[in-house]
């Protein structure tokens, strides 16, 4: 190959090596989309969370917010409570985040954007639980309403007496019309994992006990002796429960988050 012809192809090839690469630096990144979850209240409000990856390269970690519209015909002022867990195991181990806030909506109007903390999974019906705890309505919010922490404590009844067993580090809430979840955060409770079911309006409760492999243990059977009772930010009492056909009880000892 002569010399003029190898100066050419070298040229060549050097003109499209950095064509190439002006091109590359001038590549417009795609638009990302959020992706999208919603959840509703039916003739009270609707959800709208917004998730987007803060990395280009990866779809993680997602950055989500959320907006809340009154869909009701009148004003409110709304307290609410987001649980996501990082699957679809409802347990406290499981959880990624807590978000409870505090919002005044007019009829038909959205909030702006709510900031939620990241994380690595996308949201779905089966890992986030949003509930009202309230609409700062004394009339129509159920009287436990709200937040909760501290301690449920499992006795063994006995025929004059009763026997403490253990006892268990709990976080929870009850939404406006009286729905609770209460999750166990020990690791090591593998019988007692979750509660979940409801209270009346005179303050009985029906619901049931799950496991931490989230079958259900038992039902929630309310306690003769001692109703649950709200007093001073304390929600306490017992219910009884049974375990592999033995009789529980199951004291509540936990104080609402202001």
């Amino acid at each position: 190959m002569s010399k003029k012809l190898c100066y050419a192809v070298m040229s060549l090839f050097m003109f499209s090596v950095c064509y190439y690469s002006c091109e590359q630096d001038h590549y417009k990144e795609p638009e990302l989309v959020p992706k999208t979850y919603n959840f509703n209240i039916p003739n009270k409000a609707n959800f709208n969370f917004s998730q987007i990856s803060e990395n280009r390269s990866s779809i993680i970690p997602y950055t989500n917010t959320l907006q809340v519209k009154n869909i009701s015909d009148d004003d409110f002022t709304l307290d609410f409570i987001v649980f996501s867990f990082k699957d679809d195991v409802l347990n406290y181990n499981n959880l990624a985040f807590i978000k409870q806030a505090s919002t005044e909506i007019t009829s038909g109007s959205t909030t702006d954007s709510i900031a939620l903390e990241q994380t690595n999974q996308l949201f779905t019906n089966t890992n986030v639980m949003t509930s009202i705890l309230n609409f700062s309505n004394p009339n129509s919010d159920h009287d436990f309403n709200g937040l909760y922490t501290g301690e449920l404590n499992v006795y063994t009844p006995t025929e004059t007496d009763t026997t403490f067993q253990r006892s268990v580090t709990c976080t929870g809430f009850v939404d406006y019309q009286g729905a609770f979840n209460f999750f166990i955060e020990n690791e090591d409770e593998n019988d007692v994992s979750r509660l979940e079911g409801s209270f009346n309006s005179q303050h009985l409760i029906s619901g049931n006990i799950l496991d931490r492999n989230a079958s259900n243990l038992s039902a929630i059977i309310n306690s003769p002796q001692d109703t649950l009772q709200f007093d001073d930010n304390h929600l306490t009492g017992y219910i009884n429960y049974t375990n592999n056909t033995e009789a529980r009880l199951l004291h509540f000892n936990l104080t609402k988050q202001n």
